[in-house]
């Protein structure tokens, strides 16, 4: 994808915003500098995306100071089904794999009117490829970088890792017993966890998680879920922030997680399973404790399980983090009609004291 070589958009004598269509128009050490080590947005990883050619667009917004990257933002462009005859184009700020703001600002530029600016680029600019909706999301709060009028989008669990390794996180938990039930249940059906950490997959490999993915893609079927390849696990397991837990039986991958190592945090990505080989066990939760023994033994301090199957991580003793958006239609006129399908299909319903009554639902755009 070339970089487009639009006009500045001044925001003051000195500064100007720039639109490209890939990250590979960006110095990429211009652009880490710039990015927090918890954030997933990193140089390496959305060029991994671009190549693994998922199905949506990808949009940068940049803001440059006497040739310094001083602000960036990344949004991307893609298809929301709404039902089985109707597809709307959406333009978000963020990918549809990753949750948390994709926007970097620096030092002193920290500020609202430059963020701004940076979401006006990108909302333009989606607008004018067919966009029928911008989302700007994954605001931690409802009134966040002068954003008027935020809904609350989705809650993502968090746990935070405060005993001082995995074996005593299961002793002071009040489901010991049953942590340690459910990954015993693994070892005597013959399973085993193989851990690898910036190791390339195999094509067969790639193959085998990318069957395993398409199971609870279809199963599901989310509205706001986007279709990847093989390619897409090949590309992401060769990132040297890249971790995943294959669980192995007969030497046959029958379910995985897909993770990612952000500064101290440990971001759980993508998951798949083989529905009929694993059905009497539980697998998802039995993994997930996995999950937090490797970044115990990683010597982090934070798990992002993302924003499904609330009950399931609220009893594993996650927090609930309130991710919040604006929402603009184009033309303006179908904001109405539009919302009315967001609250019904993809917003989380909320009750008088703010809590999530979203229990399975995934939202990623």
């Amino acid at each position: 994808m070339a970089r487009e070589a639009g006009p500045a958009v001044p925001l003051d004598a000195a500064l100007d915003i720039r639109l490209h269509g890939t990250i590979a128009a960006i110095d990429a050490q211009q652009w880490e500098r710039l990015r927090h080590p918890g954030q997933f947005c990193r140089h390496d990883y959305l060029l991994a995306l671009e190549q693994s050619r998922i199905a949506c667009q990808f949009l940068y917004a940049t803001a440059w100071r006497e040739g310094q990257l001083i602000g960036a933002a990344v949004a991307t462009l893609w298809s929301l089904r709404l039902c089985w005859w109707a597809e709307l184009k959406v333009g978000t700020v963020g990918t549809p794999l990753n949750t948390g703001l994709a926007m970097m600002l620096a030092g002193d530029d920290g500020n609202t009117a430059l963020a701004g600016s940076l979401i006006a680029a990108l909302e333009k600019a989606s607008v004018a490829r067919g966009a029928r909706l911008f989302v700007a999301r994954d605001f931690p709060a409802p009134h966040c970088c002068g954003q008027a009028s935020l809904d609350l989008l989705y809650r993502r669990a968090c746990l935070v890792l405060q005993q001082a390794d995995f074996a005593a996180f299961v002793a002071s938990h009040p489901r010991g017993k049953h942590i340690r039930r459910e990954i015993r249940s693994l070892e005597k059906a013959g399973y085993t966890v193989e851990i690898r950490r910036a190791s390339a997959l195999s094509l067969s490999e790639a193959q085998r998680l990318h069957q395993l993915w398409l199971q609870l893609f279809h199963k599901h079927r989310s509205a706001d879920q986007i279709e990847v390849s093989p390619a897409f696990f090949a590309s992401m397991s060769r990132l040297p922030h890249a971790l995943l837990l294959l669980l192995r039986r007969e030497q046959q991958i029958d379910a995985f997680d897909l993770c990612f190592i952000l500064g101290d945090e440990l971001e759980s990505t993508y998951c798949g399973v083989d529905l009929a080989r694993t059905a009497r066990l539980s697998v998802h939760r039995a993994m997930g404790y996995h999950i937090v023994r490797v970044a115990y033994e990683a010597g982090l301090r934070r798990i992002n399980f993302g924003i499904s199957n609330e009950q399931q991580k609220q009893e594993m003793g996650c927090q609930f983090d309130g991710l919040y958006a604006r929402i603009t239609a184009s033309p303006r006129w179908l904001g109405g009609p539009l919302r009315y399908l967001l609250r019904r299909f993809v917003l989380t319903p909320t009750t008088a004291d703010g809590a999530s009554q979203q229990d399975s639902r995934k939202v990623a755009g």
